[in-house]
């Protein structure tokens, strides 16, 4: 399987998975509680001075400070 390929596979999963989480918030009725949380982690690794899209690893793997 080539890179591209693998690439494309990913992108397919990762977007299935965002398609679950969000039928998941939905559901449960989370979705302010969510996006404020979201939005809080973003800004504080912005105020940090890093890229956020770069860090997805750290904004997914710690717990989000109250």
């Amino acid at each position: 399987m080539s890179d591209d390929e693998r690439i494309t596979r990913l992108e397919h999963r990762v977007r299935e998975l965002q398609t679950a989480v969000l039928t998941l918030v939905r559901h449960l009725g989370l979705e302010g509680r969510v996006g404020a949380a979201e939005r809080a982690r973003l800004d504080e690794i912005k105020a940090k001075g890093e890229v956020p899209n770069e860090r997805l690893i750290e904004l997914y793997s710690t717990p989000p400070h109250s």
